[in-house]
């Protein structure tokens, strides 16, 4: 039987409001399992972030991380592909931001990395239950950055990150995936890359990629994937991607539903 692979968003897919996996989420990767399909988990979520969930999640192997900038395996550490910020782009919004008084949060190989501590620092670390290290993002910058996070009170990105956007849009792939977050990655990246590139690797035919999503950085993985879901609640680019919406209900347990969408159409 050709090999299946359900690639799955974490955070308001896999993970409902609270930041947890449900008791029928958690029974839904389950069914998938018994049903021959592979879960692969695709986020926006840092590699390292990502992969100590795996108690919770049931067995990893490759993950999807960064957006899709980067692909590797939860056991054995290979590497598929990482795709990193030109240095002179990362700079250049490195000074942009500063002109704009925005924080910045940076993805690097070895972590996640702030010059400087604030609030919008601390809102992020509480929604990724992961808090940043101080580093020197010059230096980071040099060797290679996965993307940066700047982030700002909404009413105040909506002005500074629309500016950003379309300063860089024609060199990086930008997307926001918070209204108090924008984010800046390699024009290589995103989930869709990330996926195609797995299943070449896998064998693993384009129609047998089911994808769930939610949110703007799942629209590519959305629309490559042969069948995929969008969660009710989510982003209506999500919604327009997707072959279809999991019935509406509790947030919580959206996924759950999702599945039972995919399996009665697989």
């Amino acid at each position: 039987m050709n090999r299946r692979l359900a690639v799955i968003d974490l955070d308001a897919t896999l993970f409902g409001p609270n930041k947890q996996v449900s008791p029928e989420n958690r029974r839904a990767l389950d069914r998938l399992r018994e049903a021959g399909v592979e879960p692969v988990f695709a986020s926006g979520r840092h590699h390292l972030n990502i992969v100590r969930f795996a108690p919770v999640t049931g067995p990893m192997s490759w993950v999807i991380s960064t957006s899709g900038a980067v692909v590797r395996h939860a056991v054995t550490d290979e590497q598929l592909h990482e795709f990193t910020l030109p240095e002179a782009d990362a700079l250049e919004v490195y000074e942009a931001s500063r002109r704009e008084k925005l924080a910045m949060i940076v993805y690097h190989r070895d972590g996640i990395f702030i010059d400087a501590e604030c609030e919008a620092t601390r809102v992020y670390a509480a929604r990724a239950s992961w808090k940043p290290q101080h580093g020197d993002l010059a230096g980071l910058a040099a060797s290679g950055l996965q993307k940066i996070l700047l982030s700002e009170a909404p009413d105040i990105l909506a002005k500074a990150g629309l500016a950003l956007e379309s300063a860089f849009a024609s060199r990086l792939y930008v997307v926001w995936t918070e209204k108090d977050i924008v984010e800046f990655l390699s024009p290589h990246a995103n989930k869709a890359v990330g996926v195609e590139a797995l299943a070449r690797k896998l064998d693993v035919d384009r129609e047998n990629v089911w994808a769930f999503g939610d949110g703007n950085n799942d629209v590519e993985m959305l629309a490559w994937a042969g069948f995929s879901v969008a969660m009710a609640h989510g982003q209506p680019r999500a919604h327009r991607a997707a072959r279809a919406v999991s019935p509406a209900g509790p947030a919580e347990t959206a996924f759950a539903r999702a599945v039972d969408l995919a399996l009665a159409e697989g």
